[in-house]
This record gives structure tokens, C-alpha cells and sequence, in this order.
């Protein structure tokens, strides 16, 4: 049975566990990831780095098709089971691993910031981001709506991952 809803945030929470599920092969892991979740009527996505058992560094991507589904949904009442996800896969080239590696490198050798989420701005119905890395056996993750200066410690890496896949 279809799970049918008329509730906007049950729809943007289903969206949100769909664009997050990536199926790793077999002794790939994940390098760094950076997702954007937009408010309900934006495009959804969120691209991960990984890394396979033989050495290939590739991205990952996943959008909700916000545009497509809600243009389908004209009554109100959403499925739940049909929502559209845009994938795609790419090979990182040469060039873009290196600085991955040399950007990981650096962040590695440096004392970071425990958040980037800046506390004190008041923001009103805007987009959520996330990003995450693997440094030293140890997962680094962040999450904001407003940045601190702290972003640009990791702005190489972010616009890396962002330019590996062209969307909304």
C-alpha cells in the first residue's frame, strides 16, 4: 500500500531520508560529502566523494525532482513512495584529486572549529546545509543555516564536490 500524505514536512522529511541514501558497494567509504536542503519547494540534493577498494576517487549525486513531483501532485496529496530522484555518478579527474588530497591534507595538519553554525543570526525560512569529511579515521560533520568565518576553511573542498555535478 502507497503511503499518501497532505502534509508538506511528511513529504520533506521522506525527500530528505531519499536523497541521503546512497548505496555503498562493498569497501567503498566515503570521503566527504555537502547536501543543501532548500525550503520545501527548492531542489533537494546532496553529492558524496567516495573512494573504492582499488583506488577511484568518484562523486555521487542525489536531487529531489521537486519541480516534476509537485507538478504531479496538483491536489495536495502526495505519495510518499513516488518521489522523484534525480542520480548521477562521475569519475573525479586528476586534477580534482589532488587538491581533495591536498585540502584534506591541510585541514588534517590544523585545530578545527567545532561548529560553523553561526548562533546568533536569525534566519527565516532559508536552506540547511551539511557537510562532512573523513580525516584520520575520524568523521568530521557540520550543519548550518547561517556560517561562521570558520566556512572558509572549507570552501576548496565544498566547491570541488559542488562542481562535480550540474543541477538546479
Amino acid at each position: 500500500m502507497e503511503r499518501l500524505t497532505n502534509d508538506d514536512q511528511a513529504v520533506y522529511q521522506a525527500a530528505q531520508i531519499e536523497i541521503d541514501q546512497f548505496d555503498l558497494k562493498e569497501g567503498e567509504k566515503i570521503i566527504a560529502y555537502f547536501s543543501e536542503v532548500p525550503p520545501i519547494r527548492g531542489f533537494p540534493y546532496k553529492i558524496i566523494i567516495i573512494e573504492t577498494p582499488d583506488g577511484t576517487i568518484l562523486s555521487r549525486f542525489r536531487q529531489w525532482d521537486t519541480e516534476y513531483n509537485f507538478s504531479q501532485w496538483i491536489n495536495g496529496i502526495y505519495n510518499l513512495d513516488r518521489l522523484r530522484i534525480i542520480t548521477d555518478e562521475k569519475k573525479l579527474s586528476e586534477s580534482d584529486i589532488a587538491l581533495l588530497k591536498e585540502q584534506l591534507l591541510k585541514l588534517k595538519q590544523i585545530q578545527l572549529p567545532e561548529s560553523i553554525r553561526n548562533e546568533k543570526a536569525i534566519i527565516l525560512d532559508c536552506s540547511e546545509w551539511k557537510f562532512g569529511f573523513l580525516l584520520a579515521d575520524k568523521n568530521i560533520d557540520y550543519t548550518w543555516r547561517a556560517a561562521t568565518e570558520a566556512i572558509e576553511l572549507f570552501v576548496p573542498i565544498i566547491e570541488l564536490i559542488r562542481k562535480q555535478h550540474q543541477f538546479r
